[in-house]
């Protein structure tokens, strides 16, 4: 019984110093979606709690911070009495709210995402309702003006639907859900060049990409899939790898995020968030963690922390990273305003 003790004791020792070594992320983080409302939230060790709420206008889907200045679309159909939707920034008072410095029509409706390019003066918007992307000039952090629209649609499936706008030094990748397609372009003179357009398989509904290295991972919404590509020297791109992605039948792509060696992306109906293992430019499928809600169309990642919003739920879920293995396990869940589409951590 003493060697027992002596053993109970020594573990009880190793495990309070396991814990008090391994403090979880610690950070700001806002939720933002289909509503008038920013919710503010805080996170202490792994703990997330809600501070409170930033009054905005509807359906500011996409946020992006740089420097004392965060800029948002506002995905609507018109702004301000301006038909299509629009791009604003936002500063923070000495009071601690958000108020709005300036706003720009898109000239396009339904925005879905947006991309500030520091290196260029330049912002990118992904107008998914109006099958267009938008580019604007910037001056000292300030939109200036409307410089390009660029429309699709010709021989699409569907209706052109550009979900998001990824960027890597002069090259511009623009990924299009309704076109089953995602389009290289080179920044020059202040404007998008086309290069090239990669077709993914007909109907998968590429939504998200991300990239590490010299390989760019997409994220499929209308049939289960994540695919790989070796991006080339031209800014090209060349499939390598088609791989499942969430089990359940139907599910929808949503989000997907590089972190230490490890491809994070989430799929909505059955909620679940799909691990891969990054090896030699190739990826393997690891875990599947099932999450508290079924619609996890946003997720962010500060160190060992991942923040999953819920958009059905109106809710957003602490997720636990371990750094060793990537592997994820599911916190708790806190009330969110309504149909979140959006988590972000902010400094």
């Amino acid at each position: 019984s003493w060697v027992a003790l002596a053993l109970v004791l020594c573990v009880s020792h190793i495990h309070s110093k396991t814990l008090h070594q391994n403090k979880a992320a610690s950070g700001r983080a806002l939720v933002a979606g289909y509503n008038s409302e920013i919710g503010v939230y805080s996170l202490n060790d792994g703990v997330l709690s809600r501070d409170g709420s930033w009054p905005v206008d509807p359906n500011l889907t996409w946020w992006v911070q740089a420097g004392d200045s965060f800029y948002a679309i506002h995905e609507v159909g018109d702004y301000n009495g301006v038909s299509g939707g629009a791009a604003s920034r936002w500063k923070l008072d000495g009071n601690g709210q958000l108020n709005q410095v300036e706003s720009i029509s898109l000239q396009s409706v339904y925005p879905a995402h947006l991309l500030l390019d520091a290196d260029h003066n330049l912002a990118y918007t992904a107008n998914y309702g109006g099958g267009a992307v938008t580019v604007i000039s910037m001056q000292s952090g300030a939109f200036q003006s409307v410089v390009q629209l660029l429309e699709y649609g010709d021989g699409c499936r569907d209706a052109s639907h550009p979900h998001q706008i990824v960027r890597r030094g002069d090259f511009v990748w623009v990924i299009d859900l309704g076109c089953d397609a995602i389009y290289t372009y080179r920044v020059e003179a202040g404007q998008l060049s086309h290069i090239t357009t990669t077709p993914v398989g007909a109907g998968y509904g590429p939504r998200h990409m991300a990239y590490v290295d010299d390989i760019a991972i997409v994220a499929c919404e209308l049939q289960s899939h994540v695919l790989v590509f070796d991006i080339n020297a031209d800014g090209s791109l060349t499939q390598k790898q088609d791989l499942g992605f969430a089990t359940n039948e139907g599910n929808k792509g949503a989000e997907v995020l590089v972190h230490n060696g490890y491809v994070y992306a989430s799929s909505r109906v059955v909620g679940v968030v799909v691990v891969y293992k990054i090896e030699n430019n190739q990826l393997t499928r690891i875990q599947e963690l099932a999450l508290d809600g079924t619609w996890p169309r946003s997720i962010a990642i500060k160190d060992d922390i991942m923040l999953a919003a819920d958009k059905e739920g109106n809710s957003v879920q602490v997720i636990n990273i371990d750094a060793a293995s990537g592997m994820l396990s599911g916190g708790g869940s806190l009330e969110t305003p309504s149909a979140p589409a959006f988590v972000m951590f902010f400094e």
